[in-house]
This record gives structure tokens, sequence and C-alpha cells, in this order.
């Protein structure tokens, strides 16, 4: 039977856009199977966050651009910092519709590649033309609060977890947060399958897993 890995993961977090090559590379390599859950950085009602503040630059240019140039992936800085909610509730309506996988790929390149708000809902629907899913039907979805409870599991199993960081990935019971090398994650899965994977980590603390197993 496959190994599961659940993924924890926001789309303005440049991390959790990142942490996709490797792990697409692990789950490709061993079979194992992802299944996506929503996080959110932020709620409504904290404070505004400027995305070109001097901190969150000095971020990128130390450590996201570093890790992007590594993976070959392209990333920019974005000059909007959406809260979340919509963007999870519609990309919970694209797995409804069985498009998840290309509209979950827009919404990040949305974000990180083309400098798009994701927080409004014009920005939705594009992405649900270009993902070829009916745009007025993504607003009516959301505007009737469909894919609510959804969301809502997602953050609960969070919570449950003890996810503070994502991207976040739960295998075989073992939370690993952040991002993860691709013999990592690969690692992990091979032990996870073969249930050796308890009896490993507690043999190999070096294992670059925060562990908390639920």
């Amino acid at each position: 039977m496959p190994v599961t890995i659940q993924v924890f993961s926001d789309y303005v977090c440049p991390y959790c856009y990142l942490g996709e090559l490797p792990l697409g590379n692990a789950a490709a390599k061993t079979g194992a199977q992802v299944v996506w859950r929503a996080f959110q950085l932020r709620k409504p009602g904290e404070p505004k966050l400027d995305p070109r503040s001097e901190r969150i630059t000095e971020s990128w240019r130390d450590s996201v651009y570093p890790m992007a140039a590594r993976f070959g992936v392209e990333i920019n800085q974005p000059s909007h910092a959406p809260l979340t909610r919509s963007a999870h509730e519609a990309a919970a309506w694209a797995r409804s519709q069985d498009r998840f996988e290309p509209f979950h790929k827009e919404l990040f390149r949305a974000h990180f590649v083309d400098d798009i708000d994701i927080g409004e809902m014009s920005a939705l629907k594009e992405i649900a033309r270009r993902t070829r899913l009916n745009p007025g039907e993504l607003e009516q979805a959301l505007g009737e609060r469909r894919m609510a409870e959804d969301v809502d599991e997602d953050l609960l199993i969070a919570e449950t977890y003890g996810v503070t960081v994502v991207p976040a990935f739960v295998i075989g019971g073992y939370l690993l947060q952040g991002v993860q090398e691709e013999s990592t994650l690969v690692k992990a899965i091979e032990l996870a399958r073969d249930g050796k994977l308890d009896a490993e980590v507690k043999k190999l603390p070096h294992l670059p897993i925060s562990i908390a197993k639920r």
C-alpha cells in the first residue's frame, strides 16, 4: 500500500512553493500519495503585512532567492500580502471538480511569478478560467461558502498535529516542518512503507524531523 503524505501549506508561503519540487520528486520515486491540506499563516484581524518591508526583503535576498536558484525554480518577491482563506476554499472547490492540481499550481504561480493578488475574487475567477473551470460557478461556490467546512477540517488537523511552520509534512504519523531535501523525504517514506520509521527515528535523532507523533 502506498504511503500517504499529508502536506500543509499556504499560498503566500515562498517555502511552500519551493518545497513542491523535492516533494514531487520524492513522491514520484516512491509512489507515495500526496494529500494537500490548507494552512493560514495570517488570519483576518491580524496586523496588515508589508510584503516589501526591509525584514522580508532581507529574508528573500538571503534565503528564498538562494534556495530558488538551487532548485531551479522561478520566483519573484510579491507586492501583495493577501489573506488566503478564499484561495483555500477555491482550491477545495477545484478539488470537488477534479481540477485541484492545476488550480493549486496556478495559485502559486499567480502569487509568486505573476504578482497577482490572489485574495481578489477577480484573480480567483481568472485562475478558474485558466484551469478550464467555470468562473461563475466558482464565484457562486465561494459566495455560498460551500467549501468552508473542508478548509476548517484541514486547519483542525494541522492544529492536532501541532503544525506551526509550513510547509509541513506528516508521514507515518510523524511531522516534518520546513522545506525538506528530496533525500530526506524519500528516506522517511521508505521507512514508513517498511514499518520502520518509528524505530529509526528513535535510533537516529539526527533525522531532520521536527517530531511530534500523534
